[in-house]
């Protein structure tokens, strides 16, 4: 029967049924969610423009939009740099990560159908096209989705690396680690594990040459690399009020002290990796405790009975890698000392392949047992199980994603202001929509150059922090120099301290626009 099913589904035909539903489920409502800010703001620092940008910022190079606005590494921002000369729509800014995106997919195929075979690694590629988390972010022109092409890419070499090691592999995962360190700070919790297990391993084996070949390539890339990302990137970024390193926040250990800390931790990010639902959370912990229960049971029954090294060394580094990031984050040098969030990207593709080569390894191992007809029966209920499980997981997150929602949605505030003349009236943009208003309102087909007159934008009081109406008024009298309009138009993005700036002074304030962002029309 297997004999059939392969004759009759030859690989490129399962393979490539896997990434046209990937490339279904990335398309499928692609621009329905409008840019949004961080989108916004990588758009505008990824253009190599000369001087100031009107509406934007005041930094006149590419390089000091990067390490004044960002925080994060170059390299998303170059290679945006060089995609954006083809066009600046929506759907083509976008595309970019749905192309990394499908890059993915096929360095996830090939890690899979290394560690286990074709049929699971087409599997894995139709439950990857199905996870929210990952969709939402392959839909979004950021640096996520190239962040997750390299770490697949850089675990399918580390795999070769741990059958053979050569020097065109070690270059090879030396280059992988360096562009996925200048994509993501958190990729170095990946980096260093991975390329310590690769000189243990040399080690270990007595590899002499390769030791050395990798040890030197290692060291050229992290000395000249990570001289350029701390000198300058990481130290000027570390200064941003909004950056995400090196946090002054309380270090605080969470009831249960340091193992129940961990183990919430733990929690937290795996809910995000697999479902990232806050609304039902209520409902739904148990589940979520009993799942990690049950893969880390499993993972642990693999680690002792298999026969596979690789697996167990992979496992280590697992282990290795979130040890580290849940050290350097409990010390906020990381992530605004945050669990279960978009800065643990770098975790899911690795826990996505331990989980899935785990499973795989259980069904092999029920198989290879003593006791041949019960581990036949039992391989085959747990193998169907685990088919139905994923099965439902692909339609629960398809729903999600049909149910894509969408942030700071400045393009109907912008089809709306424009609906109303609003050019003609004053206009101020509040601190974060700056940047969509601006992206939508110059690519608009009404645009025109004259319509900037009375715009004015804050860059300079942070709206989450001035949470104290003298702070606005302040900011206003220099604004407008204590000649303040009889009407205005104010873009933002909910009804705060700057809104009730406007009614202290005396103004009427008529919600234009009133959904995840805000146009309020002003008059007094």
């Amino acid at each position: 029967m297997r004999r059939v099913w392969k004759e009759r589904l030859p690989e490129w035909l399962t393979a490539g049924a896997a990434l046209v539903y990937y490339w279904i489920m990335a398309l499928y409502k692609l621009t329905q969610a409008p840019i949004w800010q961080d989108e916004a703001m990588e758009f505008y620092c990824s253009l190599p423009i000369q001087g100031p940008i009107r509406g934007v910022t005041t930094y006149a190079t590419m390089y000091e939009r990067m390490v004044r606005i960002q925080q994060q590494p170059p390299l998303y921002n170059w290679l945006m740099c060089l995609w954006l000369q083809a066009g600046e729509g929506e759907w083509w800014f976008r595309f970019s990560s749905v192309v990394f995106g499908f890059l993915a997919a096929v360095g996830l195929y090939f890690v899979i159908r290394k560690l286990c075979d074709r049929w699971m690694a087409a599997f894995c590629v139709v439950i990857y096209s199905s996870i929210y988390i990952l969709m939402y972010y392959i839909k979004e022109a950021s640096e996520y989705a190239l962040l997750v092409m390299l770490l697949f890419w850089l675990l399918y070499v580390w795999i070769l690396l741990c059958e053979r090691r050569t020097a065109t592999r070690v270059v090879l995962f030396t280059v992988l680690c360096t562009l996925s360190v200048f994509t993501h700070y958190g990729a170095v919790f990946v980096v260093v594990p991975f390329g310590v297990s690769v000189l243990v391993s040399t080690l270990a084996a007595k590899e002499r040459q390769s030791f050395w070949t990798a040890l030197g390539s290692f060291a050229v890339a992290g000395g000249v690399g990570g001289a350029v990302l701390v000198c300058l990137f990481i130290i000027p970024q570390s200064a941003n009020q909004v950056s995400t390193l090196f946090s002054e926040k309380e270090i605080i250990i969470e009831r249960g002290g340091i193992l129940g800390d961990f183990l919430n931790s733990l929690m937290w990010v795996f809910k995000w990796c697999t479902i990232d639902m806050d609304r039902d959370w209520e409902k739904i912990w148990g589940l979520i405790i009993a799942a990690m229960i049950v893969i880390a049971a499993v993972i642990v029954f693999v680690a002792v009975k298999s026969r596979r090294r690789v697996l167990r060394t992979y496992l280590y580094c697992n282990i290795a890698v979130y040890l580290l990031y849940y050290i350097i984050t409990k010390l906020n040098i990381y992530a605004y000392g945050w669990y279960g969030n978009r800065y643990n990207m770098f975790l899911l593709p690795l826990w996505f392949v331990l989980i899935a080569a785990s499973l795989y390894e259980l069904v092999m191992i029920l198989r290879r047992s003593s006791h041949a007809a019960v581990s036949h029966v039992l391989s085959r209920i747990v193998q169907a199980g685990l088919v139905t499980a994923g099965i439902l997981y692909c339609i629960y997150g398809d729903y999600r994603i049909y149910c894509h929602w969408a942030k700071m949605d400045l393009r109907t505030v912008v089809r709306e202001w424009y609906a109303r003349d609003g050019y003609e009236v004053p206009t101020m943009l509040d601190f974060h929509q700056r940047y969509g208003f601006v992206y939508y309102f110059t690519h608009d087909a009404q645009y025109a150059e004259s319509q900037w007159e009375k715009l004015r934008y804050n860059d300079e009081v942070e709206t989450y922090a001035a949470t104290d109406t003298q702070t606005w008024k302040t900011y206003l009298e220099k604004v407008y120099e204590q000649q303040l309009p009889d009407e205005l138009y104010l873009v933002t993005g909910q009804w705060n301290a700057f809104v009730d700036t406007f009614v202290e002074l005396g103004y009427e304030v008529e919600p234009i626009v009133d959904i995840n962002a805000k146009l309020y029309y002003m008059t007094r």
